[in-house]
């Protein structure tokens, strides 16, 4: 077994397989400075670990406040995972965002969990659809970011990076009473994650949702990008979206808390404080 901690090296390997390991490349390119890698390798086999300090990520700095850390873990082999463990820091309490049950029952013998949410990733192959009507653009108004802010899309996070190129929007209705939006901006090199879609109330069920996330998709594919489209477990109007324009599960990202305390010598982990 190998360690690696070379960063370029390990975004590398992962980027080979870019829609499998999106979430890990996510958090790198969102907080370059602010999360690490490490990856081991024996034989065929990799475990990934990336390490992020929660306080630099709004949401997890809203969502688990007592946690100071986050764990993401992407393994094919159970020994490897067990022992990425060791790579854990001794203070602070942990949120583990896993990708499958094989990585949970590692975890879980070690540090007892505590699910708390789950959220599903889909993606599309080439996709056309009807953009009549639909505005796809690199700027936004002051009420679509009115209706992005309801999904905690902040302007000053968005604006950036719909000027560098980085995110566009699709739009229905006009600049001053916008009745459907979404964007799509850069997750990782060619993965691009699909969000923020909102419909105004009173608009709802014309499908609007459906034809600006659909004209997403087609520019996407016409740019020759992956897409990512990202919704909560609970969100079943966004789900069956997903399912009524053909895209296929992709992952599932399951988050658990651990209030931390190391494990004692003997690899039993010790009472939750």
């Amino acid at each position: 077994m190998i360690a690696i901690r070379d960063r370029g090296e390990i975004v590398e390997w992962l980027a080979a397989e870019p829609l499998a390991n999106v979430v890990l490349l996510k958090h790198l390119h969102a907080f370059p400075r602010h999360a690490r890698a490490v990856q081991y390798r024996s034989q065929a086999r990799t475990a990934t670990l990336v390490l992020l300090d929660t306080a630099a990520s709004d949401y997890d700095r809203k969502t688990y406040p007592t946690m100071a850390h986050a764990a993401l873990i992407r393994s094919d082999d159970a020994a490897l995972t067990e022992a990425l463990l060791a790579e854990l820091p001794a203070d602070g309490g942990i949120v583990f965002k896993l990708c499958s049950a094989a990585e949970h029952d590692v975890v879980q013998r070690r540090y007892p969990l505590i699910r708390r949410t789950s959220f599903l990733s889909f993606t599309s192959p080439a996709h056309i659809s009807d953009r009549d009507g639909v505005i796809v653009t690199n700027r936004a108004t002051d009420a679509m970011y009115a209706l992005y802010q309801t999904q905690d899309h902040a302007r000053d996070w968005l604006s950036p990076l719909l000027a560098s190129g980085s995110a566009f929007t699709c739009m229905i209705g006009s600049d001053d009473q916008p009745l459907s939006v979404c964007l799509a901006f850069e997750s990782h090199g060619e993965v691009w994650e699909i969000g923020g879609v909102v419909t105004r109330p009173d608009q709802r069920g014309r499908g609007l949702g459906a034809r600006v996330v659909g004209a997403a998709l087609d520019e996407l594919a016409r740019r020759r990008l992956l897409a990512r489209y990202q919704v909560h477990e609970d969100n079943i109007a966004s789900i069956r979206l997903a399912n009524a324009l053909g895209m296929r599960s992709l992952l599932r990202l399951t988050h658990y808390l651990h209030e931390h305390r190391p494990p004692d010598s003997a690899g039993v982990s010790g009472r939750r404080s």
